[in-house]
């Protein structure tokens, strides 16, 4: 048995399963990583004299040789946990040394297709080459300022009549020394000349916020895009970030405009993504507002509530490029 796919995950990631059964109905062999049992029940053998850069999956009896993989899905890849027999010190550079030997993975994978690369999908993250880049693909964004500076704060904030949100310039996860873990999501702010004065401690990255018939989450595979209305405003606590909302938001297929799905789908190639999330805001006069792109965004739920194939061309993708490789 020759493995060409490999999945790149942890053991609770859901979007794989998908992936997986997917995998299964269309009989194509593939090996799922879950990276947090790399020492564990997952071991590495890479002889470099030999050339073989191999792993073996002791609970399968699985050996896949790296060279043989022909196209890589990058999801969620995690470290294992602390072990409770060492040091704070010592768990830390386990932990350093099992990074760099994904590091290490993902480099010997590297004539691989992926979907998407690491280094892609990190120089994507940064939401001011995002907006750089939609702006002069012809996107409408919403009108932003990052600033360190408190008196830019507050004039930005007055010109838009004191009705601004803010977000993070990357991602919104953050994890303390113990790896608690937290999101920061977008939310409505309230500047004085007191709290703009906190801006000089770090960039601070303002909108103003867009009065919005609902959100629409793009899902891009390849030249493939799928549209999901999400009806953020049918509820008070997601009409600012519909992420935030702990209740059952309505969704709905959306049908882009043949425009605004070749931006979404051009978006991605200036990205080098394979596969992009993409937020877009249809605001009250039914303009298409870009917001950002997560190239490594959920879709799952998508497909659960809508019945959009998502799963199908991701596996339709990984299967043609095998073939060509």
């Amino acid at each position: 048995m020759m493995i060409r796919v490999l999945l790149l995950t942890n053991k609770t990631d859901v979007t794989t399963d998908f992936i997986v059964k997917r995998l299964k109905e269309e009989r194509i062999e593939f090996y799922r990583l879950n990276t947090e049992e790399l020492g564990d029940n997952v071991e590495v053998n890479f002889d470099f004299p030999e050339g073989n850069f191999k792993i073996f999956d002791k609970t399968t009896n699985i050996q896949i040789n790296l060279l043989d993989i022909k196209a890589v899905y990058f999801r969620r890849p995690e470290l294992r946990a602390d072990n409770s027999e060492l040091t704070r010190s010592e768990n830390q550079f386990v932990r350093n040394e099992i990074s760099y030997t994904l590091e290490g993975i993902y480099e010997i994978l590297n004539s691989a297709y992926w979907l998407n690369s690491v280094k892609h999908i990190r120089n994507a993250e940064n939401k001011i080459f995002q907006l750089l880049l939609a702006k002069n693909l012809g996107f409408r964004i919403a009108p932003s300022l990052i600033t360190t500076n408190a008196d830019s704060a507050m004039n930005f904030y007055r010109m838009n009549d004191e009705d601004c949100i803010i977000k993070p310039i990357r991602t919104g996860l953050i994890s303390d020394e113990e790896n608690e873990e937290a999101i920061i999501f977008t939310n409505k702010v309230n500047l004085d000349k007191n709290s703009a004065q906190r801006v000089a401690g770090c960039p601070t990255f303002f909108q103003k916020h867009i009065k919005k018939q609902g959100d629409i989450r793009v899902t891009v595979v390849g030249d493939k895009v799928f549209a999901a209305f999400i009806h953020s405003q049918d509820s008070d606590d997601s009409k600012v970030d519909w992420r935030i909302s702990q209740n059952g938001l309505k969704h709905s297929i959306c049908t882009l405009p043949v425009d605004v799905s070749a931006k979404c789908i051009n978006l991605l190639k200036k990205l080098n993504l394979n596969f992009g999330a993409i937020d877009l805001i249809l605001d009250e006069m039914g303009n298409y507002i870009f917001l950002e792109i997560n190239p490594n965004g959920q879709w799952a739920w998508i497909e659960r509530l809508l019945g959009l194939n998502v799963s199908g061309a991701i596996v339709n993708l990984l299967k043609n490029k095998i073939d060509e490789r």
